[in-house]
């Protein structure tokens, strides 16, 4: 039907109501009349829609065709509890998650609902029987990488219809916010923010300590520094206590000022020696906001007395090793171990575990029995018994792992794959001197004999008719350390110089036990002397493993290298090694972490590690060698409440505000969106469009029905037909 005689009828139709209207003016009552009338008027309405058939055009968009992303704050500072309150966060956040809201529902109606957790880096989100698994995730806050990472994701599949952003709004790593969310908009893409936290300054107790760590001596007492800073309006009282695995060994009451900060000590001791992870707490607090930086550690070191490890190789038995051995037993700085040879095949040994004496029944040949051993003490006589790969080993300990060797007695009975070490020229000879005293160079080997006592009247003395084994001149590098007194440089006592990593030196002097004899000041001068020397051979040496991460004091969530330098069997650096890390958190729960070669220092090996819990961690290294056995070694590290993400928790709502602003989505508060049904989407993904007729609803044929009939009973109530 043409529209222009719709129009005639309509009007024509509205004509004859008007005049019926008028019609009744002065018979029927004007309330009746206008009943009468509006049922009328709506049943032309009904009859002017069925004839005019209008249509309906629907756009939905279309099922499955693009993506939604609900990214959660899993961060350190969403443990923040904010006004004091018992919940945190983070629990605020996995209640709304819980709670299924309508709006995540029409998102998951529209497209593919996701869920991530993110903090430096994105994980998909877990549930457990529809609880949100939301534990702290390592690391800062990179909350424009994540939104970027989105967006180029978007752009290799499914497009993105809406992200919904549940967060503190704080950020602290990569690229800014704001910068990211411009690309959403200009792609048409909003961002809908839920808050969570409060606008006040949270009040907040902490105790930081001052020290990255101590090395201290076993027994010995010693100061652990720490801050209380207190956030709170008023003074408060907090007890401080620090405790080693649990145990508390010390106490203290402090009062804090309002908004300031106080500086304490406490003072321990320990009787074990290793590492040890010493726990600083503050006694819970009834409104502290943020009870993870009342705890904070400080690795302590606790040493035993240092220990110098010396083998003695020997030709046979002599009054020089006795007494040597009752030097050690009598001195906690010195451990003696000795391979000296009784004749042909015959060994004795001293100091050394079966599991050495097993490797090594003679001399040694191998360069890793060395590895435990600070110096070496060489007489010449058992020199020409050690094989040519045994002197190969001896060079390496010296040269390359920075050990100590001293040649002692006949020196021309060296080998010649030995001479280069020492710091003399062969050929030599034996000469015998009349009584006298031996002069040490203060400013060389014996230069830590601040009390001078072998620079004394007693001093070194030697009888007359003493044997001296001398060699010939000195090497360019050598200096005299002992000297006779009328002698030239060409014939020193005590000869020294460095070699390679490592120091040598050779003494012509047999008999120092003679200086044991006599009254007791002479076994001072007998003790001082050899202490001094074997502690200027051996303090260069270096470890097979140097941890470099030893009592670090981490950053909670920041990454932490956990390298370790390996030196192989020859003392080099080891480009071959296989190492791996456990790592064991202080909840029990390990990991194991290959390692991977540095790429600017052989021997190096690299990992990476985030503590992602407060205390000590342990790691065990692990290291295979060609050739050689499994190798272990262990240290520790302490983690801590500390770094950029800890430093400042506070709500930042006005960057969530302005991302859903900028980008075309919606705020809401936590409560807000429990009720939310809708949020914004993007109008760029797919649309279904669906056309409907709108007289094809019964709802129109029942309203003209309902009309007509009320029109029909309304005027054959006042008699009309």
């Amino acid at each position: 039907m043409p529209w222009w005689l719709i129009a005639l009828w309509l009007l024509a139709m509205i004509a004859i109501t008007a005049w019926s209207y008028r019609q009744f003016s002065d018979k029927i009552g004007r309330s009746y009349r206008l009943f009468m009338l509006a049922c009328g008027l709506v049943a032309l309405l009904a009859a002017a829609l069925l004839l005019m058939q209008p249509m309906r055009v629907l756009r939905t968009p279309e099922a499955g065709s693009f993506r939604c992303v609900v990214l959660a704050d899993q961060s350190l500072s969403m443990e923040t509890r904010d006004g004091g309150a018992g919940q945190a966060r983070s629990d605020a956040l996995g209640e709304v998650l819980a709670a299924r809201p309508p709006a995540l529902d029409t998102l998951t109606g529209q497209g593919r609902l996701e869920y991530y957790g993110f903090a430096e880096d994105t994980h998909a989100m877990a549930f457990a029987d529809g609880q949100p698994l939301l534990e702290t995730l390592p690391g800062r806050t990179a909350l424009g990488n994540t939104l970027q990472q989105l967006l180029s994701d978007a752009e290799k599949g499914l497009a993105l219809g809406a992200v919904v952003l549940l967060s503190d709004g704080r950020s602290n790593s990569g690229e800014p916010p704001m910068e990211v969310v411009k690309r959403y908009r200009a792609r048409g893409i909003p961002i809908s923010c839920v808050g969570f936290g409060s606008a006040r300054a949270p009040w907040d107790l902490s105790i930081s300590t001052r020290q990255d760590g101590l090395r201290v001596q076993r027994d010995q007492s010693f100061a652990v520094n720490a801050t209380v800073t207190n956030h709170f309006p008023e003074a408060k009282t907090v007890v401080i206590t620090a405790a080693d695995r649990g145990m508390v060994l010390a106490e203290k009451t402090i009062v804090v000022p309002a908004n300031a900060s106080v500086d304490t000590a406490l003072t321990l001791s320990a009787a074990n020696p290793g590492f040890h992870t010493y726990a600083l707490r503050l006694q819970p607090t009834p409104g502290d906001s943020r009870p993870d930086n009342d705890l904070d550690f400080i690795g302590v070191d606790v040493q035993e007395p240092p220990t110098l490890r010396v083998l003695y190789l020997g030709g046979g038995l002599d009054w020089e090793w006795r007494f040597l051995r009752l030097l050690a037993e009598n001195n906690e700085l010195l451990h003696f171990s000795a391979i000296i040879q009784m004749g042909p095949g015959s060994f004795y040994h001293s100091g050394l575990d079966d599991e050495q004496r097993k490797e090594t029944p003679a001399f040694p040949d191998k360069a890793a029995f060395y590895r435990d051993f600070h110096a070496v003490i060489l007489d010449a006589r058992a020199a020409a018994a050690i094989s040519a790969e045994g002197v190969t080993a001896l060079e390496s300990f010296v040269a390359n792992k920075g050990g100590g060797l001293l040649l002692r007695g006949p020196l021309d009975l060296l080998p010649p794959a030995l001479a280069a070490i020492i710091p003399q020229h062969l050929p030599g000879g034996r000469v015998v001197v009349p009584a006298l005293r031996l002069e040490p160079n203060p400013d060389f080997v014996f230069n830590r004999d601040f009390a001078g006592i072998l620079r004394t009247g007693r001093g070194l003395w030697l009888p007359h008719n003493t044997p001296l084994w001398v060699t010939g001149d000195l090497k360019r590098a050598a200096r005299v350390a002992l000297a006779l007194p009328y002698a030239t440089q060409s014939m020193p006592a005590l000869a020294a110089q460095g070699y390679g990593a490592g120091r040598a030196a050779t003494m012509a002097v047999e008999s120092t036990w003679r200086w044991h004899l006599g009254d007791n000041s002479r076994d001072e001068l007998h003790q001082v002397f050899w202490t001094h020397l074997l502690t200027w051979l051996g303090e260069v040496g270096k470890p097979q493993f140097r941890m470099h991460c030893r009592g670090v004091k981490a950053p909670l969530g920041d990454e932490l290298a956990i390298d370790v330098s390996v030196l192989g069997a020859d003392f080099l650096p080891a480009p071959d090694a296989q190492v791996s890390a456990r790592v064991t958190a202080p909840d029990g729960s390990e990991r194991q972490i290959p390692m991977e070669p540095a790429p600017d220092e052989v021997g190096r090996y690299t990992a990476l590690y985030i503590p992602t819990q407060p205390g000590e961690h342990q790691v065990l290294y692990e290291v295979r060698l060609p050739e050689q056995p499994l190798l272990e070694s262990g240290t520790s590290f302490v983690a801590r409440q500390s770094g950029v993400e800890a430093e400042d928790t506070a709500f930042n709502e006005a960057l969530l505000r302005d991302i859903a602003r900028v980008s075309g989505g919606e705020y809401f508060a936590p409560e807000e969106f429990r009720r939310a049904r809708r949020v914004p989407l993007s109008s760029s993904v797919p649309m279904q469009t669906t056309t409907r007729p709108m007289t094809s609803s019964w709802l129109l044929f029942a309203v003209l029905t309902g009309a007509l009939l009320l029109l029909w009973w309304s005027r054959r109530r006042i008699g009309l037909k």
